[in-house]
């Protein structure tokens, strides 16, 4: 489901999700347990064959040993809520989704058991009356990219008919990037 911590999930074929769900746009006044949205979970080797073929982003993390691929598609109005989790790149393959996004130190107001599109619709316009921190924000489109830092709270928003995209989630840590930085510097 869309719920912010992976709530009330459902296991489909994908050929059973794409006909049962894309077919439907998201409402805000949909609770996220009624909004289904394919992400995570696809570390089997049926997926494997598919994200084999995935070019990974340009950062010294980025190996594939040490980077975790996941494939997912969200009708329109579909995303997931507020939530955070290590470092990563998500690259949108087709359609376009609008992220919003706070850094580590701030953390959100939102109701988990509301939808993305209803905290974007309803919330997100009078944070400035209020007198908030507004969020940093960003549509990326077909073709584009973006890296979300470790333990940044984000929610997206997808906003055409479906939209499909890869996320790579990697790591920042000091003792990974000490190792990258040693085995390369004995390669040379």
């Amino acid at each position: 489901s869309s719920n912010s911590f992976s709530a009330h999930r459902e296991q489909l074929s994908l050929q059973d999700y794409i006909h049962q769900t894309l077919q439907s746009e998201v409402t805000a006044r949909q609770l996220s347990n009624e909004s289904f949205y394919l992400f995570g979970e696809t570390f089997t080797s049926d997926w494997d064959v598919l994200l084999e073929h995935y070019t990974l982003p340009p950062c010294h993390t980025c190996q594939r040993d040490w980077t975790a691929l996941s494939f997912g598609i969200g009708s329109a109005g579909s995303g997931v809520q507020w939530h955070f989790h290590g470092p990563g790149f998500s690259e949108t393959l087709h359609g376009r989704k609008h992220w919003v996004l706070y850094a580590g130190d701030q953390r959100p107001e939102f109701d988990p058991d509301l939808n993305s599109r209803h905290w974007m619709e309803e919330v997100y316009p009078t944070l400035h009356y209020k007198d908030l921190q507004l969020p940093w924000e960003c549509t990326v489109h077909q073709g584009e990219m973006i890296y979300f830092p470790d333990g940044w709270h984000h929610a997206t928003l997808n906003l055409d008919r479906y939209n499909a995209f890869v996320s790579a989630f990697t790591t920042e840590d000091e003792a990974t990037l000490r190792a990258i930085s040693s085995s390369t510097s004995m390669e040379l």
